[in-house]
């Protein structure tokens, strides 16, 4: 009987001593995917600050989609889904940002080629001149129109970026989220693109 109690009170200090292990084990992995998450934030930011303070390009992008495929926390889900919400808007912005260059540019080269055309050969508009010259109003309409279309989009997603980091503050603070003066001039300076690619579009609708 001695013996069996004993047996009973080591296997009971055993099972104690694992769960005990298990749990410190599992409190260890559990930082350490929060540190992991952390820093992947953190490179997002800097990454989304570079999209709007200098340039966005598609390595920019590359290198944030990459943080998201990266942000895994099993021991910690709900940081998980939070870092993933904010390193996708982060990921949108910059894509977006990538596309607001070029669609500006391309608005304003459908821009030239239309004043170009009204302004040639003013004395000699037949019938092929007056096709080319509907082509060229299409295609600059069409081209503001998605211009307009993807401001809209980066305004919209700058406007929501501080949902999202409303859920990861009080985990991570404040200092590895894009700080809101940033969020705040880049909502503006969309806003006010907005307004000059439709000034510009109604000055082209004017030319004759």
């Amino acid at each position: 009987m001695r013996k069996r109690q004993l047996w009973v009170a080591g296997f009971v200090a055993l099972a104690i001593a694992a769960g005990v292990g298990y749990a410190m084990v599992g409190a260890a992995q559990k930082r350490a995917q929060q540190r992991q998450v952390g820093q992947l934030v953190a490179d997002s930011t800097e990454r989304l600050r570079q999209a709007l303070t200098a340039k966005a390009d598609t390595e920019l992008v590359a290198a944030i989609d990459a943080n998201l495929k990266a942000t895994r926390a099993p021991r910690d889900p709900a940081l998980a889904d939070a870092a993933e919400q904010y390193i996708i808007s982060a990921r949108e912005i910059a894509k977006r940002r990538i596309e607001v260059e070029r669609l500006t540019r391309q608005a304003a080269a459908s821009r030239a080629a239309l004043a170009g055309h009204m302004t040639h050969a003013a004395n000699r508009r037949g019938d092929a001149w007056m096709r080319d010259a509907l082509a060229l109003k299409k295609r600059v309409e069409n081209d503001h129109f998605e211009l307009g279309i993807t401001l809209k989009a980066l305004y919209d997603l700058l406007y929501n970026l501080p949902d999202a980091e409303k859920r990861l503050e009080p985990r991570l603070g404040a200092a590895l989220l894009l700080e809101p003066g940033l969020t705040d001039s880049a909502r503006r300076q969309a806003q006010a693109d907005a307004k000059r690619a439709a000034e510009e579009l109604d000055r082209a609708r004017n030319i004759r």
